[in-house]
């Protein structure tokens, strides 16, 4: 993906990137200067630059964040260890995480302020494959927000008319709570437009529904829709109410010449002048902290043993509207955006664990075929209720656990997850393994633990996961072919060439005709040997 830059490129460069959640590095050249931005799952994590005056450290020295004697103490320990400066920082003690995510967060918006006001220039991006997060640091940045700033940067009206395309489209809120519920702050002109997008609207009638210059209103439109908040619908315009445009104030007539008597002069006809565009209302007061962090763990440690219709909190017999409206309710409270709060930033993870748990749930109860599935699986009793009476007499205690049976339990959980995958239902897959796991032993814990790897491989938010539980697979079992073969895939997706290589090439020993690790090997090194060159090798050295 390459251009050329110019006026209102930009925005619709990062809505791609953004929206479509992807990873890699956007580059942006102008002469010599070079400034590149990493996005990871759409969203931007750091920025890189060749020009001196906006590295880190010159930046935060400019700014007056950080002191000359600080920044050359720092760069002499970079030079001579080879690390980063952030890092070196911290060690240091001149600056703890909180700033440090503050001050990287700053030299990204400065990098990206200077991007913006080019309007030549040209852009390539680098896709990458999705690898796991190895960073501690949270960037408190909104990429959303970033868009919207490069929207403000375009100032040719006609250029945003042109990005709008055909404005005869209804407009509607985005159906991906990733999106639709994002942390954005708004302008009042923004927030006011955004209150008219109800699904039922065109862009050319909400224009001229509101009593704003209709540059203004289709301005305000081309950031909600660079952003992801709203999306154009699917198919030709409803049928809506007819709209009028509201009239402009009337200039003033001049004075007539000779006025006529008070008492026969007619009263002109008042027109009010259309009203200001509302502030977006205030915000709702969140919760503490400390209680969202506890409900955020209560959220994430339920993971495991709720089912989906527990996970909405939703009762069995819920309509699929009354699924519908838990779904972005919930979505929006355990928004991943919410660790930009600095008291939250440690739960990024689990945040993220939630939110996806949420939409697998909702996208399985909200399809009537894969709910009934669902359902079955659950099985179609349901309690019945009781009448009040009498408490009852307290139970015997439990008996003990009986080992074989738990066995037995975990087994026929195993057998079933590899259904489950075979039907690309991961996640409940990964219900029934997880605990599974901790329950057989030999064989059947590996084979457990490679297809519950196989599951988390299929979340790039997951795929450190897996490459743990591969590498317990192979501290038990060093000749386990899958286990080597997904983590050579692994590394191999993530540019680690020599591990994943060692690891088709491990296979290939131990299964010399196996035709996936040879290909697999072809693609990183060429035509590997073939079938038995291995073995013939092993044996003319003894």
């Amino acid at each position: 993906m390459n251009g050329t830059l110019a006026e209102g490129v930009l925005p619709g460069l990062l809505r791609e990137l953004y929206v479509g959640r992807k990873t890699g590095l956007l580059h942006f050249t102008q002469g010599s200067e070079l400034r590149s931005v990493r996005f990871r799952g759409g969203t931007i994590v750091n920025a890189q630059t060749n020009v001196a005056a906006d590295y880190l450290g010159e930046v935060l020295v400019r700014k007056g964040l950080l002191t000359t004697a600080d920044l050359s103490r720092a760069t002499e320990v970079v030079l001579r260890e080879k690390k980063r400066l952030g890092q070196v920082f911290i060690e240091l003690g001149i600056m703890d995480q909180g700033r440090l995510e503050d001050a990287m967060a700053f030299q990204v918006h400065e990098i990206l302020a200077k991007v913006f006001s080019w309007h030549e220039g040209s852009y390539r991006f680098e896709e990458e494959a999705e690898e796991p997060v190895n960073e501690d640091l949270t960037l408190k940045l909104s990429t959303g927000e970033l868009i919207l700033e490069a929207v403000q940067q375009v100032h040719d009206p006609d250029v945003v008319r042109y990005a709008l395309g055909d404005i005869d489209r209804v407009l509607a809120l985005s159906t991906d709570p990733l999106l639709r519920f994002q942390k954005i702050t708004l302008s009042p002109s923004d927030g006011f437009v955004l209150s008219r997008v109800d699904g039922t609207l065109t862009a050319r009638q909400i224009t001229l529904l509101i009593p704003m210059p209709a540059e203004q209103t289709q301005k305000s439109l081309f950031g909600l829709l660079c952003t992801g908040i709203i999306e154009f619908g699917v198919g030709p315009a409803k049928k809506a109410r007819p709209v009028k445009a509201v009239p402009a104030p009337p200039a003033p007539a001049p004075p007539a010449p000779s006025p006529a008597p008070a008492a026969s002069r007619p009263e002109p006809a008042r027109v009010a002048p259309p009203p200001p565009p509302p502030a977006p209302p205030p915000p709702v007061a969140s919760k503490p902290a400390p209680h969202r962090r506890q409900e955020i763990m209560e959220t994430y440690e339920g993971l495991r043993v709720r089912n989906h219709f527990e996970i909405l909190g939703i009762p069995r017999a819920s309509t699929e509207a009354q699924v519908k409206e838990a779904y972005f309710h919930l979505a929006k409270q355990f928004h991943p955006d919410v660790h930009h709060d600095a008291a939250l930033a440690d739960l990024r993870d689990k945040l993220e664990a939630v939110f996806i748990r949420l939409g697998e749930a909702y996208e399985v109860l909200r399809n009537p075929r894969s709910r009934a599935s669902y359902e079955e699986t659950l099985g179609r009793s349901a309690p019945r209720p009781v009448a009040p009476g009498p408490p009852p007499p307290p139970s015997a205690p439990e008996p003990p656990p009986d080992p074989a049976a738990e066995a037995r339990s975990a087994e026929l959980s195993i057998r079933q997850a590899e259904k489950y995958i075979e039907k690309e239902k991961y996640w409940d897959a990964i219900q029934l393994l997880e605990p599974a796991v901790g329950v057989v032993q030999g064989k059947s814990r590996q084979r457990a633990r490679v297809l519950l790897a196989r599951a988390y491989l299929k979340n790039p938010k997951w795929v450190k996961r897996a490459e743990e539980v591969l590498l317990a697979v192979l501290q038990d079992e060093a000749q386990n072919v899958d286990a080597l073969l997904m983590l050579g895939r692994i590394y191999k997706n993530s540019g680690i060439k020599s591990r994943s290589v060692s690891m088709f090439k491990k296979v290939l020993e131990l299964k010399p005709d196996h035709e996936e690790a040879r290909a697999e090997l072809g693609d990183q090194v060429g035509e590997p040997e073939p079938p038995g060159g291995l073995i013939k090798k092993f044996f003319k050295k003894s």
